[in-house]
């Protein structure tokens, strides 16, 4: 996937162009501070969110604190799995990595409102409920109890689509469907609400899922859909936008902690700088996603609202139970206000 956007490329690129500048060899020195930084995705800054803002966050961090702090980027799960790298950041072996809220959900519960289908209606009212008081608040709930710090919200793609090895072009499709999804309670119930089987897999595992049947179809954005490459076994996506789940970028709160009022101001900044580069190709994969997915010969059916509406009605109830039985009251009724307030201010 190529994303031809003069803006993005500007942006991203000013970053790419500025870290060799700050980051040339020099003697060590002391206090110079060595961050490992995973990743599940391709490090291709132009085509995903992920390494988009892991470029950025390393060079604008190596140019606040003069090179001394230095971020060696291990894309593509090198790290591990998912599930291996927030454990390790939150045991303190990883300082900082970039995953989605599917996975860590597991580690922290209450995340697990952010998957309810059809929660969010727009990319800005999602990142309003994660830039305002209740995201601000459910971060810091984390932080307490995992010691991982969420520095940043941005996301995988746009809306989360259903694609599989055939046509998907309504609800009965879907049906007796081994689904990949994330290891996340909520979209695994979505799944078998709509009559699939929800088939919990480490995303890089997924390609090879599907081109040896294992699974028949999955659940992603545009843009996590072509970086991977599954328009190459999967060649069939209704765009129903059932989900749009975040990824955050965490760090080690007690490295965080450790580091000086200078130096945390200066993580915090390369943090927000990140975030935006990954937001920008955020919004550019969804604007253009389904033009690029059909050249390489997906077919993308967009369902008219009366069967989007029976998406909803069938995936949300499910999902919507489970986190009400399962979760502190204040966290549903929480986010289901945030976005009612975020979705009527502009």
């Amino acid at each position: 996937m190529r994303i031809k956007s003069t803006y993005l490329k500007s942006f991203v690129g000013f970053a790419l162009l500025v870290a060799p500048l700050v980051l040339l060899p020099v003697p060590s020195r002391a206090g110079e501070i060595t961050v490992k930084y995973g990743h599940p995705m391709n490090p291709q800054p132009y085509e995903n969110p992920a390494s988009a803002l892991a470029v950025v966050f390393k060079a604008v961090l190596a140019q606040e604190t003069q090179g001394q702090i230095k971020v060696n980027i291990f894309p593509a799960a090198q790290l591990g799995n998912e599930r291996d790298m927030m454990e390790a950041v939150r045991l303190g072996g990883i300082q900082a990595v970039y995953l989605s809220e599917g996975t860590t959900v597991n580690f922290f519960p209450p995340l697990g409102v952010l998957g309810i289908p059809f929660l969010f209606p727009s990319m800005d009212v999602a990142w309003k409920v994660m830039d305002g008081p209740f995201g601000r608040e459910l971060k810091e709930a984390m932080r307490k109890e995992t010691g991982a710090r969420i520095i940043a919200t941005a996301a995988p793609g746009g809306f989360r689509n259903f694609a599989a090895t055939k046509p998907l072009r309504k609800i009965e499709d879907i049906k007796g469907l081994r689904i990949r999804t994330m290891e996340h309670p909520g979209h695994q119930a979505m799944v078998k609400a709509l009559g699939a089987f929800p088939t919990p897999l480490p995303f890089a595992e997924t390609y090879f899922a599907l081109k040896s049947g294992v699974v028949d179809g999955l659940e992603l954005p545009y843009e996590a859909f072509l970086n991977m490459k599954m328009d190459e076994v999967a060649k069939y996506m209704i765009a129903d936008g059932h989900l749009f789940n975040q990824e955050f970028l965490f760090v080690n709160d007690k490295w965080f902690t450790s580091l000086s009022d200078e130096y945390q101001r200066a993580v915090l900044k390369a943090a927000i700088d990140g975030q935006e580069a990954a937001r920008g190709v955020v919004r550019i994969s969804d604007a253009v996603g389904a033009d690029q997915l059909r050249a390489k010969g997906v077919e993308v059916f967009f369902p008219i609202e009366k069967e989007r509406q029976r998406f909803k009605e069938l995936g949300q109830p499910p999902v919507l139970a489970m986190v009400q039985k399962s979760l502190d009251k204040k966290w549903v009724d929480g986010v289901l206000r945030a976005v009612e307030e975020a979705s009527r201010t502009k």
